[in-house]
């Protein structure tokens, strides 16, 4: 290369600097003024469309967070009247709580509150009642304690003329009698026999509009015993779901299936009041659509209905509001093609005032910095460069040395972090096959034994899981078979899947019936259970010469049986609960047989869990599908089809829970 004629690079950089400067200001001058006139000329109509489209989805996703939040209200009063129904099936398998009497004095203190709707009516009639239904204080505590923003009181009432509320308003409550048999709501629960919401109505206690979720409930023999409902506040529930920050007069409201609007101010006014209204967008209003319209009086209506009420959500939006943009923009158009015209010659003119000296402070320094980032480069981590500018190159020296200081740190941090990062990794594989190593996975299990087949697999979602299967010999005539799903996931649900397997298999060696082997199993868990974990568990003993048995279903997911020659067939049946619930429980037990060459499998709820990145459920229609498309199949092929079909089904959506199943096959007694 010839020295003399190489050209500096400041000259280099500032006749690019000159050139890339003029050539792009141009460009986004030229650019920027075919865009706004452009976008002057489509901005009206776009906006429009997109604010209309904007305002269609608003409402549609408020309507659906509203439907949802009721929805969830009305699971809970469902949960609460299949709670009371399980109380009356089996009193004696719940201890009986003393409810003290109302008193003012507990204002302020979340606590049942019994009355009667009757003065007719002697305390030693609903005593025991009272008693059994005090139980409910530990179900509708978290409930309450969860949704105590929106809702303000839990009550039942019973047809023998128990009459309970659960807040923390006693003050407020008289003493005497309130007959709720005669209310809309009892009567409305009662004929429906279903859960469903109230109109909106006045609070009794002067706590504003209010709309109560009711339940009927039922004795063991199906016989009406009464109704449980929860108040929620309509301003509360404005306030969580439908107060919105809007621009200028904009603002949102329900609207009732009578067509009412339901106001937290508690003003009467129809729809056909609401200001801006017309009879075109009433009628589309109340037609249950969602959609957007602009009434006669430039007001643009956005309205869609919420399932579970009925209700109307509508969002109003004065025209102008919506086209404020567009005058703003215009204006905004024409400022800024000015600015652009004078910025382009201001720049041009300080462009080439600047450019040289501009080349010549950005170079030295460079040329600097580079020999500096060379030694640092080089692996001299201790030396530091010097910040000759106070700019952008001055601020990279100092970073190039804090770079320095940070390498080292990061290398000696590293260090550090991976050999931790081992010795967790390395103990989790430990955990990992401790957990696989409890479980049976050794096949054939029983060889000495040719009356049946057996096999299990487990796959946690983590590097553990609460799952667990087992089998084992009860004794040489009897086989024990258990399948179960702690709550929780991961170590807390893997210790937990320790001692309930140990005791199951412990007790059950020890003799006794599926029901009192889960019983106890059940209070020892029960002891010292702080982290409120529980255990869903099907367990069944199995007389191997006869094919007869008894299992207990606490609270597990069904079985599914396939007689010889025949397809997979779920068995349905009532559960009891799940173990680790509550201290005393008994479980129900009943008899079944297999018969030669029938096929019986159990599994976790992971499987008809399992969920798609669609959020849809296997189910155990598609469980059923795979069993049954090779029903003669070998039980680990049987198992593995199983697997294969819902990796099929999920794809490349994460295994939330854990999966296990298990298969055994009936030969029946050999000569």
């Amino acid at each position: 290369m010839d020295r003399g004629k190489r050209k500096p690079i400041k000259r280099k950089m500032r006749t690019s600097v000159l050139l890339i400067s003029v050539i792009s200001l141009l460009i986004l001058t030229l650019a920027a003024s075919i865009a706004m006139l452009y976008i002057r000329a489509r901005s009206k109509k776009a906006l429009i469309s997109q604010t209309e489209q904007n305002l269609k989805n608003t409402v549609a996703e408020r309507a659906d967070l509203v439907d949802s939040k009721l929805t969830r209200y009305a699971e809970k009063v469902t949960t609460f009247a299949d709670y009371i129904h399980k109380l009356y099936s089996d009193p004696d398998a719940v201890k009986k709580v003393n409810v003290p009497p109302l008193s003012a004095e507990n204002k302020g203190i979340l606590v049942l509150q019994p009355n009667k709707i009757s003065e007719d009516i002697k305390d030693e009639d609903i005593a025991d009642e009272k008693a059994l239904l005090g139980n409910l204080d530990m179900i509708f505590y978290p409930v309450f304690t969860e949704n105590e923003d929106v809702i303000t009181t839990i009550y039942f009432a019973t047809e023998s003329g128990l009459l309970m509320a659960y807040d923390r308003q006693s003050d407020i409550k008289p003493d005497a009698c309130f007959n709720a048999l005669e209310t809309n709501w009892y009567k409305m629960a009662k004929e429906s026999g279903t859960t469903s919401f109230t109109d909106v109505y006045l609070d009794s206690f002067d706590r504003g509009l209010t709309i109560t979720c009711v339940a009927p409930f039922y004795k063991a023999d199906g016989t009406f015993a009464g109704v449980v409902g929860m108040d929620i506040l309509i301003e509360d529930l404005y306030k969580s779901t439908i107060t919105m920050d809007l621009e200028g007069d904009s603002y949102a409201f329900l609207v009732d299936k009578k067509g009412n609007v339901i106001s937290p101010e508690m003003e009467e006014q129809t729809l056909s009041q609401e200001e801006g209204i017309d009879a075109n967008v009433l009628n589309k209003i109340l037609s249950g659509v969602t959609g957007v319209s602009l009434s006669s009086k430039r007001i643009y209506f956005a309205y869609s209905t919420v399932p579970s009420t009925g209700w109307k959500f509508c969002i109003r939006n004065p025209e102008e509001v919506v086209l404020a943009p567009v005058s703003d923009m215009n204006q905004g158009i024409v400022t800024a093609m000015l600015t652009f015209m004078a910025v382009f010659f201001i720049s041009i003119l300080a462009i080439l005032i600047y450019s040289k000296r501009f080349a010549e402070s950005v170079t030295r320094p460079i040329i600097a910095l580079g020999e500096d980032a060379k030694e640092i480069s080089g692996g001299n981590l201790e030396h530091r460069a010097v910040a000759e500018a106070n700019d952008e190159i001055g601020d990279l020296a100092l970073d190039f040395n804090k770079m320095a200081e940070e390498l080292t740190e990061y290398i000696e941090n590293l260090t550090r972090v991976t050999a931790e990062k081992e010795r967790i990794g390395a103990e989790l594989n430990v955990a990992t096959q401790i957990q696989a190593d409890m479980l049976p996975r050794i096949y054939p299990a029983f060889p000495q034994f040719s009356e049946f087949d057996i096999y299990a697999t487990m796959d946690p979602a983590k590097e553990v899981g609460g799952d667990f299967y087992d089998f084992f010999l009860v004794d040489q005539d009897h086989l024990g078979l258990v399948m179960a799903d702690v709550s929780g996931k991961g170590v807390p649900a893997a210790l937990f899947m320790v001692i309930a397997k140990t005791l199951i298999k412990n007790r059950a060696q020890m003799g006794g019936t599926p029901s009192e082997i889960l019983g106890f199993v059940n209070d020892q868990l029960c002891d010292g259970n702080e982290a409120q974990l529980f255990v869903t568990v099907w367990f069944a003993i199995l007389d191997i010469h006869t094919g007869k048995g008894i299992a207990a279903n606490a609270g597990h997911e069904h079985p599914v049986v396939k007689r010889a020659g025949g397809e997979y067939e779920l068995i349905v049946y009532r559960h009891s609960p799940a173990v680790a619930t509550l201290e005393g429980l008994k479980f129900k037990q009943h008899e079944f047989e297999l018969n030669p060459g029938d096929t019986l499998f159990v599994y976790t709820d992971g499987v008809p869990e399992a969920t798609n990145a669609e959020q849809e459920l296997f189910g155990t229609d598609r469980m059923l599908a795979s069993l049954n498309r090779t029903p003669d199949a070998d039980l680990k092929q049987l198992l593995k089809n199983v697997r294969e079909d819902i990796d099929g089904f999920v794809k490349d959506a994460p295994q939330f829970d854990d999966i296990t199943m298990l298969g055994l096959i009936y030969n029946g007694k050999q000569e």
